[in-house]
């Protein structure tokens, strides 16, 4: 049973890292306009485009090298993981990536008031990454 759980491949790879990459650019675009005194981006280093383009690069290759440990979980369970774990994965993965890139905001030009709003966030970032990969991975109608 456990050799028929899927793996992803390569091309599923690339095609939900650019996803993710323009989902979570949006998210933060749009959270720093709706709560400008919560959440800032930008330093004297880096100018907004380049703190929205760093932020979300992290935040989607954190995701992505996720995916891997997701089919691993899969594999020592046996079964294929529900839409419910998948979701409360990412919910902590997508926490603790964006705590750790508001930690250094000079590094990549995020900052965020409280661990509140990084939770918030966070779920913001799970239901819209999840919106866009099931939209991306969906198979092509015939």
């Amino acid at each position: 049973m456990k050799e028929d759980l899927p793996v992803t491949t390569s091309g599923q790879m690339a095609i939900g890292f650019f996803t993710q990459f323009i989902v979570n650019a949006i998210v933060i675009t749009v959270a720093t306009f709706l709560f400008p005194r919560a959440i800032v981006l930008g330093t004297a280093n880096f100018n907004l485009g380049w703190a929205i383009f760093h932020s979300a690069l992290i935040l989607s290759i954190i995701g992505t090298l996720a995916v891997p440990l997701f089919e691993n979980w899969q594999r020592m369970k046996g079964r294929m993981l529900t839409k419910m774990e998948w979701m409360v994965g990412y919910l902590v993965i997508d926490f603790v990536s964006l705590w750790i890139i508001a930690r250094l905001p000079d590094q990549f030009g995020l900052g965020i008031a409280a661990w509140w709003i990084v939770l918030l966030m966070a779920i913001v970032f799970d239901f819209a990454q999840g919106m866009g990969m099931m939209m991306a991975m969906k198979p092509a109608k015939k």
